[in-house]
């Protein structure tokens, strides 16, 4: 299984995925990122050797027998895989960095989705407060009512208490 196989198996939507820590997700992230880059590292450069002898020219990574060499300092491709690997490395590294932009983008969405509850929970704190001092109030009228208006405080009391369940237990 390939590293970047991995990856996307970890990163799919998943309940285990979920449990880890964001500082967990981050360092593995920036581990995975670091392997891709060291895998996709050139090899080091090859000395090639041209020789010449009997009007012949050959190419070695050995000195020319009698001395008589031209040296030349880039790498040689010995075969088509060797490019299709290179191909291969950089799709990798491509996907691995829209991956990257994908775990970034849903990590910005959920700490949007984390504001928005917060903000939603302050409101509601606050709504509470306001029912809860108005309930006060309307326990403050009932005390103070004559006997002509004690019907219609105990309507509002019990009305404010009813809302007070409703919104805030």
């Amino acid at each position: 299984m390939t590293l970047l196989t991995r990856f996307v198996r970890w990163r799919a939507p998943c309940a285990h995925a979920r449990t880890l820590s964001p500082t967990t997700r981050q360092l593995l992230a920036a581990a995975l990122v670091t392997a891709a880059f060291t895998s996709a590292s050139s090899l080091p450069a090859l000395a090639i050797q041209r020789c010449v002898a009997a009007g012949k020219t050959s190419y070695s990574d050995r000195p020319c027998p009698d001395g008589s060499t031209l040296r030349i300092d880039e790498p040689a491709r010995t075969s088509p895989a060797a490019a299709g690997t290179d191909a291969n490395q950089q799709r990798q590294a491509a996907e691995l960095a829209r991956l990257q932009q994908l775990r970034e983008l849903r990590e910005r969405q959920d700490q949007r989705i984390r504001d928005l509850a917060s903000r939603g929970a302050a409101a509601r704190d606050k709504k509470c407060r306001t029912l809860a001092m108005q309930l006060k109030w309307r326990e403050e009228d009932l005390r103070d009512a004559s006997l002509k208006q004690e019907a219609h405080a105990r309507k509002r009391l019990r009305r404010t208490e009813e809302r007070y369940r409703d919104e805030c237990r």
